[in-house]
């Protein structure tokens, strides 16, 4: 008798192992859950679906769900991001939440995907397929009452007056070109008539400049170049200060022919003339001089100074 209820009691036993193992072979296995958060759009307006994958790591590996690239009847907005889920007892869960719209009238379904499960420890892999979504696109429900509305309401705007503005800074640049003119005009009006200008008179300019021609080296042939420049340059600008005229652009000759209207003898203008003449041999024929030469062309410039003083009456001086 107490042998027969051992044997009953295992029996008890094993049948509740055999019952209760398909339960935690299910609570093991992998679960895929679909949701919508409308079921009906107007044309344009977003509907979210979102997929939520739960499965344990240590017994599955998952290869998610891939969009295609077109879906008829819907536009993919925004495909989301799948975020992991980690629970207390090691068990995880993806989800990711996936914004559709539709531009075609009508009843359509967001198709399934399909979402695969890879057993560690076997061979065979568990095919998941996402729910279809149904999805009643229409337009907008027509107004019944007929009655007309305005597409925006009545805005009050506020126009701002600015012509007092553009008068101020009218009369701002007038009287802006007015102070111009008249300042130009101003200076214009003193500006010294003389041509050169000097603190000196012309002959005490022409004789310090004379004089700081002792400097130069007469045996270099650059500094014998420069030294009959100036010898020349000062002699033009000595007669263009007594007459009040630019000479420093006239030529030899065009000085000469002006000299004989300074009532010079022609002995005086033939010296000038030797001494000028020097010059320009020096400058344009690349004469070298001996230092003789250069010191009588410097003299004589210096004597036609010295006659013209007495003669000439500077203008404006």
């Amino acid at each position: 008798m107490e042998l027969f209820k051992i044997n009953i009691r295992r029996y008890c036993q094993l049948l509740i192992v055999y019952c209760l193992l398909p339960i935690a072979c299910f609570s093991q296995s992998p679960s895929v859950q679909t949701t919508a958060d409308k079921n009906s759009i107007l044309i344009g307006e977003q509907v979210k679906v979102t997929v939520k994958a739960n499965f344990r790591p240590g017994l599955f590996n998952i290869h998610w769900l891939v969009l295609p690239d077109s879906i008829p009847h819907f536009e993919v907005v925004d495909p989301g991001k799948a975020d992991t889920i980690t629970f207390k007892d090691n068990s995880k869960a993806i989800e990711q939440t996936i914004t559709f719209t539709s531009f075609d009238s009508g009843k359509w379904k967001i198709p399934a995907f399909p979402i695969n499960f890879d057993p560690l420890v076997d061979d065979t892999t568990l095919n998941l397929i996402t729910d279809p979504v149904a999805v009643t696109v229409m337009y907008s429900p027509p107004d019944s009452t007929n009655q007309l509305r305005d597409i925006k309401p009545i805005m009050d705007i506020t126009v701002a007056d600015y012509t007092w503005y553009y008068l101020a800074g009218g009369i701002l640049l007038l009287g802006l070109i007015a102070f111009l003119i008249w300042r130009y005009l101003k200076k214009r009006k003193h500006q010294p008539a003389a041509v050169f200008a000097s603190r000196l008179s012309p002959y005490d300019e022409a004789m310090q400049e004379l004089k700081k021609l002792d400097q130069y080296n007469l045996q270099d042939a650059a500094e014998i170049k420069l030294y009959h420049s100036r010898l020349s340059e000062i002699f033009k600008r000595y007669l263009g200060r007594k007459e009040n005229k630019n000479l420093s652009n006239r030529t030899t000759s065009e000085l000469l022919i002006q000299m004989k209207e300074n009532d010079l003898s022609n002995e005086n203008i033939s010296a000038l003339a030797t001494a000028l003449r020097c010059s320009d041999a020096v400058k344009f024929a690349k004469y070298l001089p001996t230092m003789i030469e250069s010191a009588e062309s410097k003299d004589k410039i210096k004597e036609t100074i010295d006659l013209m003083e007495q003669t000439i009456k500077p203008i404006n001086q």
